[in-house]
Parts: C-alpha cells; sequence; structure tokens
C-alpha cells in the first residue's frame, strides 16, 4: 500500500496525517491555525509538519491538501477565502512542490470529504455523490463519477456564497446567503438576527445553543429549526440540479444529532422532485471524526 501525506488548512486548526490508500491513519500532528499571521508563516509550519511525518516513512507517493476555497484547484491557486485573511492568489501548489519536493494535488474541503465519503464512507461508489460541508462555513463538494466538479479555470461552486433571501444575516459578504442560514456558525448569527433583545449584543456559541435547544428553550429550537429547514432547502437545490444518489450531511449532523437530521430530511422531501427524493439518500457522514483526516487522504489518492 502506497504511503501518502495529507495537510488539512483552516482557519481555526491545522492538520498533518501520514496514511494509506484504504484510508488508514498511520501518524498525526495538530496545530493552530493562528490564521492572523498570513500565508507566509501558516505554510512555514505546513511545511515543518509535512517535513516530519514523511521523514518517517521509507516512501511518500504525494500529498492532498484540503483547504476553503474559492480556489483554482487546477492550478492550486487559493484565491481570498473568508476564513484565511491575506490568502489573495497563492499559488500553494507550487509553493508546497517546491519545498517539499513531491506532488501536491490542492482540492476544495468539500471536494475533499466528498472524495473521503466516496472512497470509504458513507457514499462509498456512488456515481454521483454530495458533500454539505455544514461547519464553520457551507460548500457543496460535488462528485460526479468518482472525480470533483470545478468550474471554468478549475473554479471551485461556492454555495455558501448564494443569496438564499433578502433579509437575514451577512455571511460571506452577502447578507442572507446560504452559508449565513446553514452553516454552522451561522447559529450564532440567526441568534442574534432572530432575537436581537435577548442575544443581539452577545450571541452564544453553537455548542451551547444546541444545549439550550436540548434543554427545552424554545429560542434556541427555532434557530436550529431556521437552519436546518435551510440546510433542507439546499439539500433540494443540489438534486434538483444534480439528481445525485447520496447527499451526505457534514458537521452539524454529528452534532445535532438526528432530531436536526430527520428536520434536514423532511424539508428536503417537501422541496426537491419526488422522483429526485426517491433516487438520493441523505445521509451524516459514515466516517464521522475521521472524516477530516481522511479528505486529505482522499485528496492525496488522486495522485
Amino acid at each position: 500500500m502506497a504511503t501518502l501525506c495529507g495537510l488539512n488548512v483552516g482557519g481555526t486548526n491545522c492538520s498533518a496525517v501520514a496514511g494509506t490508500d484504504d484510508g488508514q491513519i498511520l501518524d498525526r500532528a495538530q496545530w493552530l491555525s493562528d490564521a492572523g499571521r498570513g500565508p507566509d508563516a501558516m505554510i512555514d509550519d505546513l511545511v515543518e509538519h509535512a517535513q516530519a511525518l514523511c521523514g518517517n516513512y521509507d516512501e511518500i507517493r504525494g500529498i492532498g491538501l484540503s483547504i476553503g476555497g474559492p480556489l483554482d484547484a487546477n492550478r492550486g491557486i487559493i484565491d481570498s477565502p473568508p476564513n484565511l485573511a491575506g490568502w489573495d492568489s497563492i499559488p500553494l501548489r507550487t509553493i508546497l512542490q517546491d519545498r517539499l519536493a513531491l506532488p501536491v494535488q490542492v482540492d476544495h474541503d468539500a471536494a475533499a470529504c466528498a472524495l473521503a465519503e466516496w472512497r470509504w464512507g458513507a457514499g462509498e461508489g456512488a456515481d454521483r455523490l454530495v458533500y454539505l460541508t455544514c461547519g464553520t462555513g457551507f460548500g457543496a463538494g460535488i462528485l460526479i463519477d468518482g472525480q470533483p466538479y470545478y468550474g471554468h479555470g478549475g473554479r471551485s461552486p461556492e454555495i455558501g456564497h448564494v443569496r438564499y433571501a433578502e433579509d437575514g444575516p451577512v455571511a460571506f459578504g452577502k447578507q442572507g446567503s446560504f452559508e449565513s442560514y446553514a452553516s454552522g456558525s451561522s447559529l450564532r448569527l440567526l441568534a442574534a438576527w432572530k432575537f436581537p433583545e435577548r442575544w443581539g449584543e452577545s450571541p452564544p456559541e453553537p455548542p451551547e445553543i444546541g444545549q439550550l435547544a436540548s434543554g427545552g428553550d424554545d429560542d434556541a429550537r427555532e434557530v436550529l429549526s431556521i437552519n436546518a429547514r435551510v440546510v433542507g432547502d439546499a439539500c433540494g437545490l443540489v438534486a434538483d440540479l444534480f439528481v445525485p444518489r447520496v447527499i451526505v450531511l457534514g458537521s452539524l449532523s454529528l452534532y445535532l444529532g438526528e432530531s436536526w437530521i430527520q428536520q434536514v430530511k423532511g424539508r428536503f422531501h417537501e422541496q426537491a422532485l419526488p422522483a429526485h427524493v426517491k433516487s438520493c439518500r441523505l445521509t451524516p457522514p459514515g466516517l464521522g471524526e475521521r472524516l477530516q483526516d481522511c479528505s486529505a487522504l482522499a485528496v492525496a489518492a488522486r495522485i
């Protein structure tokens, strides 16, 4: 089995893993992104940790990197992700290949998760699969016959930037965007927007909203209900556009559990064409907490 190196870049944490073609994690390191330092310092961290991991193995076939978009996947150029200030037209693939002397593949984080779920998780072998991140941001990774879909010039699809409603919180630079309603981070935004007298100045963090809702707090339950409804609408949209066999729901499905998933499914059944509902399965990630690590390996496996 080939040994692969995977790198995950996020606004809060970064990680490096060594693993195999069948999704086994052999070694792992994680560190705080400290994104305010800018791309040069963060890239130095990536190189340092990748070198440390790769040095433990006789041969590394390649390095896969998962990072939020917008980006040009064909050239591995990162173009101003909202959670990575200063990453403006950064030729990340070229930089890493030059410094690590290994082939590098860069993919949008949603596409990377879709690849992992297609290879080893809930969507194994599906000919059409969509992964909705439902995490810090709201992105869609679209797989067609096992290959990520990118637009002209390798540009990543950015469903989070699509306007969902004229009113609502602001995220991804746009009021009422899908990201402002359907991401994990949107729970704070929705709480402050929907209940300004209670939470306008200091909205609770997403885990606290989940805890309040579990304890019977009506306002918190309303926030989760709005979020689930919009995620369900997004599922209906991608189902009618791409007719996937599987839609994998990301982080919120793991943290909020079955009640939230059922709300999403209920809305999906209302919105999508009946034939598309019948042919498409909505599911949480089969890889669970392993998904982020496996996503970077799945990108490396494309090399």
